[in-house]
């Protein structure tokens, strides 16, 4: 079971504060959805990114101190104006008395919250933001819908242009922690696009930012102002707003709908530390004294039973188990049997030939991959686990080095112009396979928000190999 950090007294607490609590607006008969619609897990879709501000004056270390439970701060932060609108009444409505889903949402959000509050506090962001993946996935990092996964709901183009890993082994949209970090990013970027305001970034955040902005540019056409409230977007354009709204209003008085609220500790759950290339996972987990569905739980991340062989990964262990895993650490090393590489599709592939390719075995394919039959597609990426030191390590060896032969004498066009005298930055970059836009940046020294702006392009934006960008105004 999942080990879990109490404060005998700070139910008792949450409920004293409660009763001081305020709430706008007052309950309706409005029509409800389905009991198959509560239980479903609601997708978002996404948009954008930038920076991060701290702030840690004394007096705001001494009201962190003052509450012991994470959920009292958030309902205390009263940064985001909640209107008495007809949509966020139907929400509350709906949720009113909803007491096994919101003692679902606590049981799953306790390993995640703290973290996600605390990077809010360090970018002076609304607190209230911690509260949307209770309607995006319902605090589960596990969650899949056709596109969007993961706590926030993030669709991979945006997950990659924010600086998350995703492949055939790793999804960094799973990873609570490394999600939380892009996603604030994102957040960020939409609050200083879309007018300076958290529920318009929030409405960019589920529909898109084009449309948000569309909207900010027709009022400014008329001389109207830009707030949410009066751009009069159409509820089913960003049904994550009213949702997200509704849940505010609960937190802040969860007893006034029937609800109870389970305390999470207002400290550090997880400590995250260098992921070991190519362990088993239930080596990791033991050495910590974990189960392995208790490591899946705080490292959802990673698709596969084995750390990825090469790149830089982290894994989280609940700070009570740091120390036993770091005296456990030494035995890690008799796990690594394994490598593993990344193949993408061809035409004319099946299973059997890949298998045979690399000398291993289709079960042992499917396996690595998660796959429930034989069918694949052309361009699909499939995860190779090979036993170290054997032929196929060679065979991989030998694959990547005439790889890298070939990619240098296709790799022709200079990224700097040079004269005699000095040398030019290049003005454009030609995308090459595997890069986004984040990679893009970095690569090449601008910032992310400024290479979107030059290029006309959003998070949703998908970049391919070939394409042309511009990399200065």
């Amino acid at each position: 079971m999942r080990k879990t950090f109490r404060h005998p007294h700070a139910f008792a607490a949450l409920l004293l504060t409660l009763l001081a609590a305020h709430l706008g607006g007052c309950a309706t008969s409005a029509a409800q959805p389905s009991q198959a619609e509560f239980d479903a897990v609601t997708p978002a879709i996404d948009t954008d990114h930038n920076s991060a501000q701290e702030h840690n004056s004394p007096l705001e270390e001494v009201v962190h101190e003052q509450y012991s439970d994470v959920w009292e701060k958030i309902q205390h932060a009263n940064t985001i104006d909640v209107h008495d609108d007809a949509e966020v009444r139907k929400q509350r409505n709906f949720f009113d008395d909803k007491q096994k889903f919101m003692t679902q949402v606590a049981q799953r959000a306790e390993p995640f919250l703290y973290y996600i509050v605390s990077q809010l506090e360090a970018r002076n962001m609304p607190l209230e933001l911690a509260l949307l993946p209770i309607v995006e996935s319902g605090y589960n990092p596990l969650a899949q819908a056709n596109g969007p996964a993961g706590l926030w709901q993030m669709i991979p183009s945006t997950g990659r242009n924010f600086g998350l890993t995703i492949n055939a082994a790793y999804d960094g949209r799973k990873d609570a922690l490394a999600s939380t970090d892009a996603v604030l990013d994102y957040l960020q970027h939409l609050y200083n696009t879309l007018g300076k305001d958290w529920i318009n970034a929030v409405a960019g955040y589920n529909s898109g930012e084009l449309v948000i902005k569309a909207a900010i540019d027709r009022n400014k056409a008329k001389g109207k102002p830009t707030d949410f409230w009066s751009l009069n977007i159409p509820a089913r354009q960003v049904q994550t707003v009213p949702k997200w709204l509704a849940f505010i209003q609960i937190i802040r008085s969860p007893n006034h709908y029937n609800l109870k609220v389970m305390p999470i500790a207002n400290r550090p759950f997880l400590e995250r530390l260098p992921a070991p290339n190519g362990v088993e996972i239930g080596q990791i987990a033991s050495a910590a004294g974990l189960s392995k569905a208790e490591f899946k739980t705080y490292n959802p991340g990673f698709r596969q039973n084995i750390i990825p062989g090469k790149g830089k990964y982290k894994i989280a262990l609940p700070i009570e188990n740091i120390g036993q895993y770091q005296e456990n650490q030494h035995q890690l090393a008799k796990a690594k049997h394994y490598d593993s590489q990344s193949y993408i599709v061809k035409s004319g592939d099946s299973l059997g030939s890949i298998a045979a390719k690399f000398d291993i075995s289709v079960k042992e394919l499917k396996q690595a991959n998660n796959l429930t039959s034989d069918r694949i597609k052309i361009g699909q990426e499939l995860t190779l686990l090979m036993p170290m030191g054997t032929e196929a390590e060679q065979h991989s060896a030998s694959a990547k080095s005439n790889t890298n032969a070939s990619s240098s004498k296709n790799t022709k066009e200079p990224t700097v112009k040079q004269t005699e005298n000095f040398t030019v930055k290049a003005s454009t970059y030609k995308v090459k396979s595997g890069d986004s836009l984040d990679k893009i940046a970095r690569k090449n020294k601008v910032k992310l928000a400024d290479l979107m702006k030059w290029n006309n392009l959003n998070a949703k934006s998908v970049i391919k190999p070939g394409q042309e960008l511009k990399l200065s105004e």
